[in-house]
């Protein structure tokens, strides 16, 4: 349920048509909520079906974030961290950049409270989420051609970098997380591959649909679709064949910028 609301809250913090909406329509909450609740119709059945009446606090939650008009705020922060992090990783170094106060405060909290059973499993979420972002904008086609490889070993460079920054990231916690409540292992480890699978494919989105220095619309829905595979499980088989046709369909893309190094 709060993993579900996070996502809600990221996807209305992030949305850019609100003042279209406001502007053209009278009731533009309403939509927006309505908008809210049909994605939410599949969990909240659960929920009903084995007699959660949490399901009622999910609605009211929903209600709340409509009328929230946060305009999210970008830190631009040079720190020591980021000259740890390879050149090859510029995304890491960017996104690190923006949301250096949302990531680092969010581990502290939760190594510090480790002990509580909800808290290693919330922040690998909160964290999961916030680096899925970092690959939102496509970068200058020269960054591709510093590397100096093919299609296909920039791709394998980006998922390896990828897995190992998440995994320095993410296995403290989940150490911390067994040493206190080892009875439950298979939470954090379970969400460990479940955003090591959203990241793979947030690459493969980007590079899909890569064109120099833009925000791909057609990447941003199926980030979006992504997203979703991570609330509802039965979605998951589906990002993963996503996630080998655009392997295939970044491989074709990146070639045309590449075809040097093959």
């Amino acid at each position: 349920s709060i993993g579900f609301l996070l996502l809600i809250l990221l996807i209305h913090l992030k949305r850019r048509d609100k003042l279209f909406l406001k502007s053209h329509f009278s009731n533009d909450k309403i939509l927006m909520l309505t908008e809210y609740i049909v994605f939410s119709i599949p969990l909240v059945c659960c929920f009903l079906i084995h007699k959660q009446w949490i399901a009622i606090s999910e609605l009211s939650a929903l209600l709340i974030i409509v009328n929230l008009d946060l305009k999210a705020r970008h830190s631009n922060l040079n720190t020591k961290l980021q000259k740890l992090i390879p050149d090859d990783a510029f995304e890491w170094k960017a996104g690190l950049r923006k949301q250096f106060f949302i990531i680092v405060p969010v581990w502290i909290i939760a190594a510090l409270t480790s002990f509580f059973v909800g808290s290693v499993p919330i922040a690998i979420f909160i964290l999961g989420i916030s680096i899925s972002t970092f690959f939102e904008k496509c970068e200058p086609y020269q960054f591709l051609w510093s590397n100096e490889l093919s299609s296909k070993r920039l791709l394998l460079l980006k998922i390896k970098r990828q897995i190992q920054l998440f995994s320095i990231i993410v296995v403290p916690l989940i150490v911390l997380f067994l040493l206190f409540n080892f009875n439950r292992w298979y939470i954090p480890i379970a969400e460990y591959f479940l955003f090591c699978s959203l990241h793979i494919y947030s690459i493969m989105t980007k590079y899909a649909f890569f064109e120099p220095n833009i925000k791909s619309p057609a990447a941003q829905v199926f980030l979006n679709i992504g997203g979703v595979g991570l609330i509802l499980p039965i979605f998951l088989p589906v990002i993963w064949l996503l996630t080998v046709r655009f392997y295939i369909k970044s491989v074709n893309n990146l070639n045309f910028f590449l075809d040097d190094y093959n």
